[in-house]
């Protein structure tokens, strides 16, 4: 018994050994990659001569058409500055392909041997890994880089998903530089993190090539691996929100380009830079690279997608009213009426060669060739894609992104303000959504015959009831219906009835925040400037909480030209701040308002950067117009750039002018849509109504040492 329980044993150890023995032998064997010979020699020779057909060849679904002009001037760039080394700022079309272009040409010249050691640098560091990711992606799926590269690819895919295998494969096959036969060796790369090392393959041009990525939020100086510095970096759409709106934040980005970057290189060369971008204002950190003027060492070329404008223009415009009239008018359930633009789709067909006649594309393959719903194609060419998107987000946003021709905001006789730049002001919040920090709500609402434009705001203030932010969180239009063109029969009392159905909107569905409390308006003004008796008779049925307001100024749309301020307190008038209340014949109080002074103020707070005190921001996010499933024609009215808003708050500028060696300051008018200006600065004086103290609150301080003498009494010794 007891020899049978020895030899059961035995036979166990035995079985464990052998268990053992036949699992290391299979992980050796999988430790061992057989590298094959190339497939095409003489023909990765050949396009490896040229960026373009090797681009065209290796990645024909990326670059499915014949490269353009602008792409063929981008590829050049990017290769000269990685062959001869130096600066190169791109400004390309938003949506040209500028960051492929430049993560395949780079692959190739890392595949060929002309790259080392390559930075991918992008505004953030998850931006920068996004890089590095589609450059992974493509070694690890292309068959054709497969074929023709294996003393990459081979190894690369052996791993399986298994990024730690890299430390312990090794490698055996025929070098590619001269065909003879090597041992088998380890590949020792690194896959993973964001820093990539391509397979120690012998014979390989790129053996031991490195792909690093880093974010221009953090610290890049210092970058060396294995006694190597980089041969070159790609800078990505350096500009951040931040960047674009504080010029602060501006100069910290160019500094950082300017030293962090350009030390990156060694003793003996320096680094080459590569930045592709497109701009955003004409003060952005993209815009002082790309011009050659400010940064004449980068070469600056800034690239449209517009190259010559159509014969008629007025066509164009007619399509575009059609398009946004299609997008903007609803049906009795609130559905848009012709949200894919159909009509005004059809309307270019129709008039084709004229709409066409004189005018120059950088890319006649851009457009959405997709069957709409109808069986008709979304887009028919290039020009359509363009006056498009000007009907979607206006033409100064696409003069910005897709033109790289952002209009002046410094004009001396004007303030300054763009639609544009409003447009890009935005919380990150929900529509209707209070931010915290937000305990006061007001609203203006401006009367016209057909419709109330209204405007509700948030107001974050400090213990000094300061301003800290102001929120736009929501604005929109209600009909008024029951009038008639050509007759005033029955309209005060539309008026009232469109009036209450707003108030009871709002009770109805009252604004909160995230936690779901509420948030009562605390006032509303009126607009009492026409059918001054109507709005009267409203506001005394629905209470103290909503009021008359009338402007008096030299801007547009003013019940009289001056505002006359009482000094003091009496039976009929009190004073406010550029406000006071003034007692009507039928006991009303009137709020009378210094419109061209609110004006001015409502425009000052757009104007402030949104990391200062005192900024406004609109409710909404900016769309990623990169991402894949991105479709113009499902955004949200809030993602659509918050185009018809903006014009109106621009609609009238405040303009500066020197006549007869004095300064002159007047309004100016740019179009009569001017109803959101007017209700926006309606719910300001709403705001300074319920005790916001106007001067914005001041950054904090530190407070001085307590022993420290102050000036007066410095003075006094």
């Amino acid at each position: 018994m007891r020899a049978r329980s020895e030899q059961k044993k035995y036979n166990a150890v035995s079985e464990r050994q052998r268990d053992v023995e036949r699992k290391r032998r299979t992980r050796s064997a999988s430790r061992v990659v057989t590298i094959p010979p190339c497939a095409h020699p003489t023909l990765r020779a050949e396009l490896e001569q040229d960026d373009c057909d090797w681009l065209r060849w290796y990645f024909g679904d990326l670059f499915w058409y014949d490269f353009t002009l602008q792409q063929r001037a981008m590829i050049a760039a990017i290769r000269d500055a990685i062959r001869f080394g130096g600066d190169q700022a791109l400004a390309a079309s938003r949506g040209e392909g500028k960051t492929k272009i430049f993560e395949r040409t780079l692959l190739k010249h890392i595949l060929a041997g002309t790259v080392s050691f390559a930075v991918l640098c992008a505004a953030t560091g998850p931006a920068a890994q996004d890089s590095l990711a589609s450059i992974k992606d493509a070694l690890e799926t292309s068959d054709k880089l497969l074929a023709d590269y294996p003393e990459v690819c081979v190894p690369i895919r052996a791993l399986e998903n298994t990024p730690n295998r890299a430390h312990y494969q090794v490698v055996k096959g025929k070098r590619h530089d001269n065909g003879k036969a090597f041992a088998a060796t380890p590949s020792r790369f690194v896959w993973c993190g964001r820093e990539v090392t391509l397979p120690r393959v012998p014979g390989s041009p790129s053996a031991g090539a490195v792909i690093a990525t880093r974010g221009l939020d953090a610290a890049i100086r210092g970058l060396n691996k294995f006694n190597r510095r980089p041969d070159v970096v790609g800078i990505d759409d350096p500009d951040t929100e931040e960047s674009v709106a504080s010029d602060e934040q501006a100069d910290k980005l160019e500094k950082r380009i300017d030293r962090g970057i350009a030390g990156l290189g060694g003793q003996q060369r320096s680094v080459a830079r590569v930045m592709l971008t497109t701009l955003q204002r004409v003060r952005c950190v993209s815009a002082k690279f790309t011009d050659p003027k400010q940064k004449p060492t980068w070469k600056g070329r800034r690239f449209r997608f517009l190259l010559k404008q159509p014969a008629h223009p007025d066509l164009w415009e007619e399509y575009m009213s059609q398009r946004r009239s299609g997008m903007e008018e609803t049906d009795s359930e609130g559905n848009a009426i012709d949200p894919l633009g159909r009509r005004a789709h059809a309307y270019y067909l129709a008039n084709l060669a004229p709409m066409n006649e004189g005018a120059e594309v950088a890319n006649s393959n851009r457009f959405n060739a997709e069957l709409a719903p109808d069986g008709s194609q979304m887009e028919v060419s290039a020009l359509e894609r363009y006056y498009n998107e000007v009907a979607r987000i206006g033409q100064e946003a696409v003069s910005t992104e897709y033109d790289n021709d952002p209009p002046d905001e410094a004009e001396p006789e004007e303030s300054g303000i763009t639609a544009h730049r409003i447009q890009k002001q935005v919380s990150g919040h929900a529509r209707k959504e209070i931010p915290p920090g937000c305990a006061m709500l007001t609203m203006g609402l401006d009367v016209r015959k057909v419709a109330l434009h209204w405007v509700v705001r948030a107001w974050d203030v400090d213990n000094a009831r300061r301003l800290l932010k102001a929120y736009t969180i929501d604005y929109g239009v209600t009909e008024v219906y029951g009038t008639e063109v050509g007759t005033d029969e029955g309209l005060d009392n539309a008026l009232i009835r469109a009036l209450h159905a707003r108030r009871y909107a709002i009770e109805s569905e009252p604004y909160c925040r995230s936690d779901g409390s509420v948030v009562p308006v605390q006032l509303t003004l009126v607009d009492a400037g026409w059918r001054t008796e109507a709005i009267y008779r409203f506001c005394a049925e629905a209470g103290l909480a909503w009021r008359p307001a009338m402007g008096f100024g030299k801007s547009a749309g003013c019940a009289q030209a001056n505002f006359n301020a009482p000094a003091t307190v009496s039976d009929t008038k009190k004073p406010g701040d550029r406000w006071f209340l003034s007692r009507r014949p039928n006991g009303t109080w009137l709020v009378c308002m210094d419109s061209d002074h609110w004006k001015a103020w409502e425009h000052d707070r757009w104007m402030t950067s949104p990391d200062k005190p005192g900024s406004m921001a609109l409710f909404g996010s900016e769309p990623d117009r990169m991402d894949p499933h991105y479709r113009p024609d499902r955004l949200s009215s809030d993602q659509k750039g918050h185009f018809s808003y903006a014009k109106h708050i621009t609609a009238e500028v405040e303009v500066e002018e020197v006549v007869k060696g004095r300064l002159k300051r007047y309004w100016k008018s740019k179009n009569d849509n001017n109803h959101y200006l007017d209700a926006s600065y309606m719910s300001d004086v709403a705001a300074s109504m319920c005790g916001l103290v106007t001067l914005v609150a001041p950054p904090k301080q530190r407070k001085p040492p307590q022993d420290r003498p102050s000036a007066a009494q410095l003075a006094a010794r």
